[in-house]
């Protein structure tokens, strides 16, 4: 199976067999000078039977694996085959792993994951088909407590220190505002006339003086005369 035969034996050689090329078979001894063509339109004939191979990546589509269609499932999932119609082929994918175990690429196996309660630990991140669960410590409520306790403490002064600031600026407004204004003094000597400005002063003086010696004159008339 899976040749032809090349050459009929003689007295000089026996019969020479070849091997069938890629794409054709030969499931039986027989003397024909040629293979069988495969119905294979995407896998790999086998020689010995005329079967189809799909390659790596791929799955048959019908019981003789003529057609071949791509495996779209990750690596934590299998394919798992149904038949409709009768030799037609239908795929889904499920996981590889019950539920209780996840699968480890690196050994290419199911592995169970890890019961964080069973060691007296608490569950972090759960575990899924690919990754194992994650465990932690428990919680200490004693810490917790006096975390919490800590940030109210430096809540509490830090909005102590805001109200008492912005009191003392208000306080230093204030004060700045009630501040009495303080009149400044000033001497005639510390301002310089001019010639003219002097000259003017003077004349009104003068008719001053003279409006008032003149006024106590006629005062002294009138009481002469009474």
């Amino acid at each position: 199976p899976g040749t032809y035969m090349k050459d009929f034996c003689s007295v000089d050689h026996q019969t020479i067999c070849q091997p069938c090329e890629e794409g054709y078979y030969s499931p039986e001894h027989n003397t024909f000078d040629r293979c069988e063509q495969c119905s294979c339109q995407h896998g790999k004939c086998v020689r010995t039977n005329g079967t189809c191979l799909c390659p790596s990546g791929f799955l048959c589509s019908n019981s003789t694996c003529s057609v071949c269609e791509m495996n779209t499932c990750s690596v934590e999932e299998k394919p798992k085959r149904t038949e409709h119609p009768p030799g037609q082929y239908l795929y889904q994918c499920e996981p590889k792993c019950p539920e209780y175990q996840y699968f480890d690429s690196k050994e290419d196996t199911c592995k169970p994951k890890t019961q964080c309660i069973t060691l007296g630990l608490v569950e972090k991140i759960p575990g899924n088909n690919t990754h194992d669960s994650i465990c932690q410590k428990p919680h200490d409520n004693n810490s917790v407590y006096m975390i919490l306790c800590f940030g109210f403490v430096l809540l509490s002064l830090t909005l102590f220190i805001f109200v008492s600031h912005t009191c003392w600026r208000n306080i230093r407004k204030q004060a700045a505002n009630k501040k009495p204004i303080q009149a400044v003094q000033c001497k005639t000597s510390d301002f310089h006339l001019s010639k003219e400005e002097s000259g003017f002063q003077l004349v009104i003086q003068d008719e001053s003086k003279d409006s008032s010696s003149l006024s106590m004159e006629d005062l002294e008339k009138v009481s002469s005369l009474s």
